[in-house]
């Protein structure tokens, strides 16, 4: 096409481009844009195709000019965006300051992002630990407890104080200098008394309150007890003040842990089994487990290394795409959306797109693709549950496969950096890191 374009450099990774395009590229593009129409209108009194270009200009005039200043437009950007080496990063905002015509070029400036230009740091220097596990007796031994008190079954206790590991319902409610708050009580609250807690200071402070004040007592028993609430929890209008909570015991039950014998091994599809195969089995499964794990520790690793050791200036746009996206999943979950929450689901989003971003670099850098291996080693190493499942869709979907080579490709990814960087390997039990 016979156009000139002036590149301008604005704020940050924002540029625009001033085009000007030849009236006789419009004028050629206008004559196809009319015979178009020419040989497709339908009109009353007229057949097909014999409609007068008179009649034709006369109703269709605007929207002709309009298509070709369309089409001008698009082909004339894409030439020189390509011709200028430009690959823009947000979809780009047209001002028109000159249409066109038979006597008149067309004139027009677009405004857009482009990606950041930025060096990966070596990754030679990268330092990654990992740790290395060795499955034993003692770690199948503990997996079995645990799956041995998962299907405990719970005896209610009539008149019977209450005991360490025994499972409490209880009803509450909590009071701050008398007056209620935003999700003070609950009715039927259970736990078991002693159970690890995981979490933030505030819960874990707060079951261990629990637990003192439900320990060797009895159904119908009532207890009250004062909890400062942490000032770092998240929520401001209960932080760094004192509740008072009073406690009701409804129901107290005492668990029995299942023996392992074949009744109980038949619970996993094993009949006539023994102790040796049950462990075995679980052997099995705490081996697909500990992969898993340590595939997603090795990215976690990998992915926190590249965030840190390499800045760059992000495009708005993508970000500003990423946080509502993410918004917009945390509201499907019906989920309330406050400032800390805000500020946290906009730092999970500008990391997302500074990885992809990284990623994008690294993959065209060092020419990184996704083989036919690679999707099949993929599938092979996901949860033995999902893999047929897997297969079944990217049968019926083609979407799904892209999605799929997709992540197939983050594992060459990572694969590749990890075969670059250096790994300091830590020894540690399977509990430490799959619990």
């Amino acid at each position: 096409m016979n156009i000139s374009a002036t590149v301008s450099e604005l704020e940050g990774l924002k540029r625009s481009i001033k085009v000007n395009v030849n009236k006789d590229e419009y004028i050629s593009q206008y004559k196809k844009d009319l015979n178009r129409y020419k040989s497709t209108v339908k009109m009353d009194g007229f057949r097909a195709g014999k409609v007068p270009e008179s009649v034709i200009l006369k109703n269709y005039k605007g929207k002709i000019h309009g298509d070709t200043l369309n089409t001008v437009i698009e082909l004339s950007l894409k030439q020189s965006l390509l011709d200028n080496k430009i690959n823009t990063a947000s979809p780009p905002k047209i001002t028109i300051e000159n249409s066109g015509s038979d006597g008149d070029d067309v004139e027009y400036t677009a405004e857009f992002e482009i990606y950041p230009s930025f060096v990966i740091k070596n990754l030679e220097e990268l330092q990654i630990e990992l740790p290395v596990v060795n499955i034993d007796d003692n770690d199948i031994d503990g997996v079995i407890k645990n799956i041995q008190k998962q299907h405990t079954k719970w005896e209610e206790k009539k008149d019977i104080s209450s005991e360490s590991g025994d499972k409490v319902v209880i009803e509450y409610e909590g009071l701050i200098s008398g007056e209620a708050f935003d999700n003070n009580k609950q009715d039927n609250f259970t736990f078991i008394i002693n159970d690890d807690v995981r979490g933030d200071e505030a819960t874990v402070g707060l079951f261990q309150e629990f637990y003192n004040n439900t320990i060797d007592v009895k159904s119908g028993a009532t207890k009250k007890f004062k909890y400062f609430m942490p000032k770092t929890f998240a929520d401001k209008n209960i932080a760094g003040k004192t509740i008072e909570y009073e406690i009701k015991i409804k129901h107290i039950y005492k668990g029995i842990v299942p023996e392992l014998n074949d009744e109980f091994y038949k619970n996993f599809g094993l009949n006539d089994s023994d102790h040796k195969t049950f462990k075995e089995n679980v052997s099995r499964y705490m081996k697909v487990e500990l992969d898993q794990k340590l595939k997603a520790i090795k990215s976690a690793g990998v992915n926190q290394k590249l965030l840190d050791e390499n800045d760059f200036e992000i495009p708005k746009y993508l970000l500003e795409s990423e946080t509502k996206n993410i918004t917009s999943q945390y509201e499907s979950m019906q989920q309330k959306i406050d400032d800390s929450i805000k500020a946290e689901l906009d730092l999970i989003a500008k990391k997302r797109v500074k990885l992809n971003l990284i990623y994008m670099k690294l993959t065209e850098d060092n020419k990184l693709q996704v083989s036919d291996k690679d999707v099949s080693d993929f599938i092979a190493k996901s949860e033995p549950a999902s893999q047929q499942q897997m297969i079944e869709k990217i049968q019926s979907d083609k979407n799904y496969l892209n999605h799929i080579k997709n992540k197939a490709l983050e594992d060459v990814i990572i694969n590749y950096i990890l075969s670059k960087c250096k790994i300091n390997k830590v020894e540690k039990k399977f509990s430490e890191v799959v619990n």
